[in-house]
């Protein structure tokens, strides 16, 4: 499918669906629960995070199991940040992937509300991470520097898979480099990505989101991603067993989607974050394969909490932000 993100300006429309066929490939807004325990340690604080795909990560190396890490910050959770990512990297002369928790130095700044139509801002991050190997190749740093640039440049209506939205659209034209530095030689990976956000009402996850590269004035997307109220899959978590909340951030309800590996009673909990239990739900002997049970948040404030699943000896938490 061709996607017009030529379209700017006042009372604008864009259509987004349906999207299907071709070589473009869709991905998730996840949970912190979702990604490697490794990322989950580093990045604790954050809200959510989004799989990149293939070598865009660290230059051009083989890359697997990559995030990006996002964090609401600023008044009333006001400005959306990047805090940085994670991601297997395999090194040249290596054969086994070595996992890089990378934060940004400062925030690298997606938006910031009140936002208006003709707003432009920009923020400079970066990081460095030195990996000691020892042997023949040594010490391994890892860098990038980038500078990102948002443009607030139209503003109307979007129709996406999950339905119309009013919306602001915002572009992302980033300058970054990607270095690799070792005991042989520094080895430099510019690359220019470009971002386009339509961000609807009360909705702080962009409603529809494209993520590419712009050649001689042609977009290129390698990445889409839009607004639903269901998970496409379960694959992703059953190999670790985790589970997933959706929508997450909400303005609502919410879904929690679990898989049991054998029957068990389950125990879901709410907690706001003083640890006070403000919801609890039991179910008894639940069979073995995939489940989804509604979470009824409409009686609770705005804010952060934490969605424990309990299932025999097993404890998964969830962190939900309602707004």
């Amino acid at each position: 499918n061709s996607i017009d993100v030529s379209i700017t300006g006042a009372s604008q429309s864009w259509s987004m669906a349906p999207l299907n066929g071709g070589t473009t490939t869709y991905q998730n807004f996840y949970p912190m629960s979702a990604t490697p325990l490794v990322f989950q340690l580093v990045f604790l604080s954050c809200d959510y995070a989004q799989p990149l795909l293939g070598n865009t990560a660290v230059g051009a190396l083989p890359v697997t199991d990559a995030y990006e890490y996002y964090n609401y910050a600023g008044t009333s959770s006001s400005r959306l940040e990047i805090k940085g990512f994670g991601a297997y990297v395999t090194i040249p002369g290596t054969t086994t992937p070595v996992p890089l928790p990378a934060i940004y130095s400062s925030p690298d700044v997606v938006y910031q509300f009140p936002i208006t139509f003709g707003n432009t801002d920009s923020s400079v991050s970066g990081y460095e991470v030195t990996i000691p190997l020892g042997g023949i190749i040594g010490d391994v740093t890892f860098k990038r520097n980038q500078k990102r640039v948002n443009v607030v440049d139209g503003w109307g209506s979007i129709a996406t898979p999950a339905g119309a939205f009013d919306v602001l659209r915002v572009k992302s034209s980033i300058d970054r480099v990607d270095s690799l530095i070792t005991a042989l030689a520094p080895i430099g990976f510019p690359s220019k990505p470009i971002e386009h956000k339509w961000l609807g009402k009360t909705k702080k996850i962009p409603v529809f989101q494209t993520n590419g590269t712009d050649l001689a004035g042609t977009f290129t997307p390698n990445l889409i991603t839009f607004w639903g109220q269901a998970a496409t899959g379960l694959n992703q978590l059953n190999e670790s067993g985790n589970a997933m909340v959706y929508p997450n951030p909400t303005d609502g309800n919410s879904t929690i989607q679990y898989e049991l590996k054998q029957v068990s009673d389950v125990d879901i909990l709410i907690l706001d974050m003083q640890g006070k239990m403000v919801g609890q739900f039991h179910f008894k002997q639940q069979s073995t394969g995939n489940h989804s049970e509604g979470l009824p948040l409409g009686g609770l404030p705005k804010g952060n909490y934490l969605i424990q699943c309990k299932t025999g000896s097993d404890l998964i938490n969830s962190k939900l932000v309602k707004f």
